[in-house]
Order: C-alpha cells, then sequence, then structure tokens
C-alpha cells in the first residue's frame, strides 16, 4: 500500500503552473458492482488514506514528467493528514482537506501514498481484547492493510 501513487497532468495549454494549495479527500463511496476496476465489495474505511506526500515535476528541457527520478517531493502531510480514533475512521475524519503546500512551479503533481487508517495510527495496532480467538490488530487481522482510498486531489495555482 505505501508507495501507491497517481499523476495528474495539470493543464496542457499552460506551460507551467504556480501551485500553493491542494485539496485532498480520503472519504468512500458505496459500492459500485459494475465499477471497470473490479470494485465489487462495500469498501472498508480503513482503507482511507491517512498520510500522503505530495510531489511535482516540470516538464522542460530533456525532462517529461514520465520518470521517478523527474519528481521531487515538495509536501509530506501530516502523519494524521486524517485523523481517527477508536472503534473506526468517521466520515468526518475524512472529508476534504486543504493543505497549503510551498510554492512549485509545475506541469505534473503526483500523489503518494504513505500510510491508510489500518496502517498509519496506533489505535488501531495491537491486541484491542482480551479474546485470544479474535485478531483485533488492524494489518494482522484484516486483508485490508495492502489498500488505500482516495477519492479526490484538488490543485489550486496562485
Amino acid at each position: 500500500m505505501a508507495g501507491r501513487q497517481v499523476t495528474v497532468r495539470l493543464d496542457p495549454s499552460q506551460p507551467v503552473q504556480n501551485v500553493r494549495r491542494i485539496q485532498v479527500s480520503a472519504m468512500l463511496r458505496t459500492r459500485l458492482p459494475n465499477d471497470p476496476g473490479g470494485d465489487t465489495a462495500a469498501q472498508n474505511r480503513f482503507t482511507a488514506l491517512r498520510q500522503f506526500q505530495l510531489l511535482a515535476c516540470r516538464a522542460e528541457g530533456g525532462v517529461d514528467c514520465t520518470q521517478d527520478r523527474d519528481f521531487k517531493v515538495v509536501f509530506t502531510s501530516a502523519a494524521n493528514a486524517f485523523p481517527s480514533v477508536a472503534p473506526r475512521p468517521r466520515a468526518p475524519d475524512l472529508i476534504i482537506r486543504s493543505f497549503d503546500i510551498p510554492r512549485v512551479r509545475a506541469t505534473h503533481v503526483r500523489l503518494r501514498v504513505l500510510t491508510n487508517q489500518c496502517t498509519g495510527t496506533p489505535v488501531y495496532a495491537g491486541d484491542q481484547d482480551d479474546d485470544p480467538l479474535n485478531t483485533t490488530d488492524c494489518a494482522a487481522g484484516s486483508v485490508q492493510d495492502d489498500n488505500v482510498r482516495a477519492a479526490e486531489l484538488q490543485v489550486f495555482s496562485q
């Protein structure tokens, strides 16, 4: 899950954008049986994004922003960018949030996952009850620790 990413080409009609702020949402959606991505089950709140990095690239000269080495980290969110508390992440914890970032001139941005709700906080780690037959550690007791969901990335210039 960590390291998964999505790259966005900013407005191609402009030679470069001055990015100063982003908004990100980790809100989940309802089940879509015909989703081309194969989503046939309800989404799990523990798969929601928790911490991320934003990387930027400027396509110019010999750089075309197709290689990982073309991108530089410009922002790392707080470890609890989408905070949650026991017993589970709630919708208000996952809604869109705004992040001011250092000004960067870019043609492409990349959102890179660092943690999801399951792996990003000790609240869901370790034994949570006295039942030896019930695995309550999120990463050990769930198949969701390797999945991540981010709903939206908005990039604002100037």
